[in-house]
């Protein structure tokens, strides 16, 4: 709860709200290494180039970690929801889970963020799929008919997990796990779309930068509504939040 403080002057008890200024700071440089990063791999094509053709021959061979990659791009952000949407459910019975509700509102603008931002900058950069320059040189696993970079799938799986792993606290056994076990799942969708053909390494590290400085952009969104808000209105928000990462979920597992 450290990250949490008091603001803003409403009826009743206010809502406690992140204290945006420290993950603003780490948020931006963190965002600024990883585009640049993106950017200067994107300039030394050989670099991206080698990693897309060294899994050519897996994905010829349909090996296990192509199969992995294909659950893990269909389905990994859905599992990510999931997790999210019956940690809420059971935190109703158990107190020891005591994720600030405010996390799953900031959880939901901040992949409306990485969605938004990273198909505006798809479109504005344009830069040709792996399978557009290549052709026939390689095989891809994908379908995606939208430009490469940055990658959509990475930042909207980072952009998921990014308010759970900062904002909830330490203190429990269970969330350690949890923190874990998302970050996993983000990192494979993320490195799934290499796996696939379907991104080179510098559209995946920009997908990254993406979603990090959109944290703070998304929170600060966030937080003008919920300094309107109640503490006393959180348990009936908490489950419109949750009735909206239930149809995240749906979504994830239509793409």
């Amino acid at each position: 709860m450290g990250f949490f403080k008091k603001r803003g002057r409403v009826k009743g008890t206010p809502i406690l709200v992140p204290n945006v200024k420290r993950i603003w700071i780490a948020s931006s440089a963190l965002s600024v290494l990883f585009l640049l990063l993106g950017l200067v791999l994107w300039r030394q094509l050989g670099i991206d180039a080698t990693v897309l053709f060294y899994f050519n021959p897996m994905r010829i061979a349909y090996d296990p970690i192509v199969i992995l990659s294909q659950w893990l791009s269909s389905y990994g952000m859905a599992a990510i929801t999931v997790i999210f949407v019956i940690y809420l459910l059971v935190s109703q019975k158990l107190k020891s889970l005591d994720a600030p509700l405010p996390v799953y509102f900031y959880t939901i603008c901040s992949f409306g963020w990485g969605a938004i931002a990273g198909s505006i900058l798809k479109e504005i950069i344009a830069r040709p799929r792996p399978v557009d320059t290549f052709g026939s040189e390689i095989l891809v696993f994908s379908e995606g008919l939208s430009p490469a970079f940055p990658s959509g799938h990475a930042a909207k799986s980072i952009a998921l997990i990014l308010p759970f792993i900062l904002l909830v606290n330490n203190s429990n056994n269970l969330h350690k796990a949890i923190k874990i076990a998302i970050a996993f799942i983000a990192g494979g969708v993320c490195f799934s779309r290499i796996v696939l053909g379907a991104h080179y390494v510098s559209d995946v590290v920009a997908g990254v930068g993406v979603a990090l400085i959109g944290l703070p952009c998304s929170m600060l969104f966030a937080n003008m509504g919920l300094r309107k808000m109640k503490q006393e209105q959180l348990p009936f928000l908490s489950r419109i939040w949750g009735i909206l990462l239930i149809f995240l979920t749906y979504v994830f597992m239509l793409m």
